[in-house]
């Protein structure tokens, strides 16, 4: 890893243990919330992390007017098919059958990958991966993935090797580690530009 990346993933490292004692209030907080009016958000954390870790990330949406966020959670030795089945089973109470964005990072895209993979077309408005495990041969056709060319926990594909139903999208940001990608401005930009892109069109109008 290049200097660069080992500072940035230091801090984001720093920044996701000091997440943990914010979500504590963040929870203490939620019943008092506005009803939320957009359409539903769930991000999914990586192996063996929690919602806390995806603070920030929700805190951006709800400023991007993505005020109806919510966190999938998964139990770290739960197999991926029971992940995905249950993630299903939480999408279909969160929209009511009209839809919603996933943003999963690392395996908590691997998760949202497969249940997407199943689930009925209009289930999934959006899917974004952030260094999420990957396969050269998937079939996720509406996926938009994105990379730090310097992870070395989930290095970035080789584009021409790719399936070219893998992915519709793949984003490599550069002197990006693993963890970084979640804070990253250019992630986040990418993020709230697909989630407005793949809006209904009642909330477009809305908007």
């Amino acid at each position: 890893m290049k200097s660069t990346t080992v500072i940035t993933e230091i801090a984001a490292a720093g920044a996701l243990l000091g997440s943990y004692p914010m979500d504590w209030l963040v929870k203490r907080g939620e019943p008092y919330f506005c009803e939320p009016s957009s359409e539903p958000v769930i991000l999914l954390h990586g192996f063996g992390g929690s919602r806390s870790n995806l603070l920030a990330l929700a805190a951006y949406l709800r400023l991007a007017g993505f005020d109806n966020v919510s966190y999938f959670e998964y139990p770290r030795w739960q197999s991926l098919a029971d992940s995905a089945a249950q993630l299903g089973r939480v999408a279909d109470e969160k929209s009511g059958g009209n839809g919603v964005h996933l943003i999963g990072h690392s395996f908590g895209g691997t998760v949202a990958r497969r249940y997407t993979t199943s689930a009925p077309k209009s289930a999934v408005r959006s899917l974004i991966t952030l260094g999420s495990p990957y396969s050269y041969g998937q079939w996720s056709p509406t996926e938009v993935g994105i990379f730090g060319d310097d992870d070395p926990i989930v290095p970035a594909p080789i584009e021409s090797m790719v399936n070219s139903a893998a992915f519709r999208q793949i984003v490599t940001l550069h002197d990006v580690g693993h963890l970084a990608l979640i804070f990253h401005p250019e992630a986040l930009r990418i993020i709230g530009t697909e989630l407005r892109a793949n809006r209904a069109p009642e909330s477009r109008a809305a908007a």
